[in-house]
C-alpha cells in the first residue's frame, strides 16, 4: 500500500487505493487486504459509514471491485502526520549529497507495516527532508538501503539519491559490504574464536528456522571479546544475510542473545533492558559517488553500554 517514491511525510486522510487485480474480488476483501493493520470488521464499518467508496460512491461489502475501479478510503482525525516529528532527534553518523547512514535506537521499526504507520525511522527521515532537493533539483526521497530489527541498533544506511540507493542496496543484496556486530548472551562462550556454519528458514522461533522446508546455507564469525561469570560479549560477522541470522546462529550453539526470548533466551534480569542486546557496531560499502571505501562506527546505545559497565563492576573483586 506504500507505493515506491512516496513522500512519507505527507498527511494520509485519505488513502487511494487503484483496483488491478485481473479477477473481481468483494470490496471489503480488497481493503482488508490492503489495510492489513484493520479488522474486517472495522472496514465493513467503514463501507457502511460511506467512508469506503468505490469510484467516489458508496458501495456495499459486498460490491465487485474490478480491474480499474479506483477506492478511497477516508480515515478518522488524528490519522496525519504527528505534530512532534520536529522534536524526535536523528542520530547522523556520517551524512553527504547522496546518502546518510544513522545510529538507529532501540524499539524503532524502520519501516511502515502493520499498525506501526507513522512511527518508524523512515517516516522520520521524509519528514526531515521533504523540503529538500538534491543535486538533480528534484526532492530528496529518503530509502532504506538494508533493514535491521526494531530491536537492534546501530548502523543504518539511507539513499537520498535513487542511483545511489540502488548501488548501495546491491552491494548488501551480494553480500560486499562488511558488517560486524557486537552482542551479549547469556553463558560462558566456549571457543575464543569460531565459525557458525548452519542452514537456516524462516520462523518465528528456534525450531521452525532449523527445521523448515527451505534451509539456506549461511556463515557467521564469532570471537570473544569479554567474558563475564556467565554472560560473554561476542563480536559477530555474518557473512551471509540471512533473516535473524545472528539470532538464530547464536541460539542453536546454546549462547541466545540476552533477552532474546524469541530465540530461548531467559527473560532479562531485574535491571537489564527489556530487550535482546544486539549491535550494528561497523559497516564498510563502496560509495559509487565518492568511488571510495567508507568505513562507519557506531558506539553501544546507552543502555547497551550501561548494561556491560554493570557487568564489569560486579566481575570486578572487592578490594
Amino acid at each position: 500500500m506504500i507505493g515506491r517514491g512516496r513522500n512519507l511525510s505527507e498527511r494520509r486522510d485519505v488513502l487511494h487505493l487503484p483496483v488491478r487485480s485481473a479477477e473481481p474480488q468483494r470490496l471489503d476483501h480488497f481493503v482488508l487486504a490492503a489495510m492489513n493493520w484493520r479488522s474486517r470488521t472495522r472496514i465493513q464499518g467503514l463501507i457502511h459509514d460511506g467512508r469506503i467508496r468505490v469510484n467516489g460512491d458508496s458501495a456495499k461489502p459486498s460490491r465487485k471491485v474490478r480491474n480499474g475501479d479506483a477506492v478511497s478510503v477516508h480515515l478518522s482525525s488524528g490519522t496525519g502526520v504527528p505534530e512532534d516529528y520536529d522534536d524526535r532527534p536523528i542520530d547522523v553518523l556520517y551524512e553527504d549529497p547522496w546518502l546518510v547512514a544513522v545510529n538507529k535506537p532501540p524499539g524503532l521499526l524502520v519501516h511502515p507495516v502493520g499498525r506501526h504507520v507513522y512511527d518508524t525511522l523512515i517516516n522520520y527521515l521524509h519528514h526531515h527532508y521533504r523540503e529538500t532537493e538534491g543535486d538533480d533539483g528534484q526532492p530528496v526521497r529518503p530509502r532504506l538501503c538494508h533493514r535491521i530489527d526494531r530491536d537492534t541498533t546501530g548502523i543504518l544506511v539511507v539513499g537520498k539519491e535513487a542511483y545511489v540507493h540502488r548501488d548501495v542496496q546491491i552491494q548488501f543484496e551480494r553480500r560486499f559490504v562488511s558488517k560486524e556486530y557486537i552482542a551479549l548472551v547469556d553463558g560462558e562462550y566456549p571457543s575464543e574464536e569460531e565459525s557458525l556454519e548452519v542452514p537456516i528458514g524462516e520462523g518465528r522461533d528456534l525450531d521452525t528456522c532449523l527445521e523448515h522446508e527451505v534451509l539456506k546455507a549461511s556463515r557467521t564469525g564469532v570471537r570473544v571479546l569479554r567474558r563475564f561469570g556467565g554472560r560473554t560479549l561476542l563480536s559477530c560477522v555474518p557473512h551471509t544475510g540471512r533473516q535473524n541470522q545472528i539470532r538464530v546462529h547464536l541460539a542453536s550453539r546454546g549462547f541466545p542473545i540476552t533477552g532474546d526470548r524469541q530465540y530461548g533466551a531467559a527473560p532479562p534480569p531485574e535491571g537489564f533492558p527489556p530487550r535482546y542486546l544486539l549491535h550494528s557496531s561497523f559497516l564498510r560499502f563502496y560509495h559509487p559517488r565518492w568511488k571510495a571505501w567508507i568505513e562507519l562506527r557506531a558506539p553501544l546505545p546507552e543502555d547497551f553500554r550501561h548494561t556491560i559497565d554493570r557487568l564489569e563492576a560486579s566481575a570486578t573483586p572487592s578490594v
